[in-house]
């Protein structure tokens, strides 16, 4: 059976779609609003995004690590440098001077020891026994020649066998000096007063008559000869303090000039200079030392570290911080003056639009990477700066644990 639609009443569901379309219509219009808010900040986060990618692009200069120092001002000196061995001004051998065996030695090497005292001793039983015969025979000798000269005087012995007499004596007296002679050189002494270099001979050795037994030398001063030119010569007098140095130019001691030669080498065109080292400290007969003599002096310099300085063909340019700036340096070329260890004096800028005084901060380590403006880093001031920073952290940490706690 068709039941026909048409003219029918549907009361509750007309009712309810009566409602239903007014709120579906305010849902799409919050849908489409959500929409447009969530494309705003999409769009948002892009445009960030991108321009942080463009800050990436960017290129940044990195920062060279470096040390800094000071420029300050001091005395420097030019010098002559020469070398030089250094020698005792008396030097000798000992030897002994007689035959015979060691029986002691009283001193040893290093020993400093007076002019006559006794180094070593032989054996001397044969030498006493000749020293006394002589003497004996001397005696009877002396008697002998009274006994003539008494007759002689008396008339009662000839000329000639008071001669003979007297002859006889003379000869023994001489026989019993060259016997005391030879007891006396048993005992070997020092010839002078002096320094033991070199102990040659041990106990119960033989020797004769020229054997090395001892080395000695006077060792104050000692003395070293140097040839200095003759245009140099001139600024020299005796007297003057001369530098001893060490192979990396640090000073080891002074010497004095004592002599200067009156002539010159006419193949060398040197003119000797002997000097005197009076406080030897270490340094012994033989050693080798570098000799600055000082030539000239400039005092109240500016004077750099030689690290500061960086060498661009014949010119010389040093790397100060800038005033305005600290973390970009300003080139400064220079003209280097006199130079002394690892300082070297600052005559003049060669840019007169520049200065550099006392006191100025330059680049010690790391100037051979820089150029003028480069960024940098000073390694030697991050520490002293960093410490009371990382201290004030540390006692905030500590009120933060505190108030935790409580």
């Amino acid at each position: 059976m068709n039941i026909p639609l048409t003219g029918v009443r549907w009361p509750g569901l007309w009712a309810r779609s009566t409602f239903a379309m007014p709120a579906l219509g305010i849902c799409l219009v919050a849908l489409i609003g959500c929409g447009e808010t969530s494309q705003a900040k999409h769009d948002d986060s892009a445009g960030a995004a991108a321009t942080q990618d463009d800050e990436k692009d960017e290129p940044q200069e990195d920062a060279i690590a470096i040390e800094v120092g000071s420029v300050t001002r001091g005395t420097l000196s030019a010098l002559y440098s020469t070398s030089a061995t250094l020698r005792a001004d008396k030097q000798a051998t000992v030897t002994a001077r007689t035959r015979g065996v060691i029986r002691q030695l009283l001193v040893e090497e290093g020993d400093w020891v007076r002019k006559d005292q006794k180094l070593a001793v032989l054996e001397d039983d044969e030498q006493r026994i000749t020293f006394e015969q002589a003497t004996a025979t001397l005696t009877n000798k002396r008697r002998e020649h009274e006994r003539a000269r008494s007759l002689h005087a008396q008339q009662l012995l000839s000329e000639e066998a008071y001669d003979t007499a007297e002859r006889e004596a003379v000869d023994a007296r001489h026989a019993a000096d060259l016997a005391e002679l030879a007891l006396s050189r048993v005992v070997i002494r020092a010839t002078f007063a002096g320094r033991i270099l070199v102990r040659h001979l041990d106990v119960g050795a033989t020797v004769s008559d020229g054997t090395a037994v001892y080395d000695i030398a006077d060792l104050t001063p000692l003395y070293a000869d140097v040839q200095v030119p003759e245009r140099q010569v001139a600024r020299l007098q005796r007297g003057q303090i001369v530098r001893l140095l060490t192979d990396d130019d640090e000073t080891a001691g002074e010497a004095e000039i004592e002599r200067i030669a009156p002539s010159v080498n006419p193949t060398t065109g040197t003119v000797k200079v002997t000097l005197a080292v009076r406080a030897a400290g270490s340094l012994r007969p033989g050693s080798f030392v570098r000799v600055g003599i000082v030539i000239d002096t400039h005092e109240n310099t500016l004077v750099v570290p030689r690290s500061a300085l960086v060498a661009e063909g014949r010119r010389w340019h040093l790397f100060r911080l800038r005033d305005d700036d600290a973390k970009r340096v300003e080139l400064i070329e220079v003209i280097r003056g006199f130079e002394e260890g690892d300082r070297v004096e600052i005559l003049e800028l060669t840019d007169a639009g520049q200065t550099l005084q006392a006191g100025d901060p330059v680049v010690v380590i790391g100037a051979s990477s820089l150029s003028d403006d480069s960024v940098v880093r000073v390694m030697n001031e991050t520490a002293d700066e960093t410490e009371p920073e990382a201290l004030g952290n540390d006692e905030d940490n500590q009120e933060e644990a505190q108030g935790v706690a409580a």
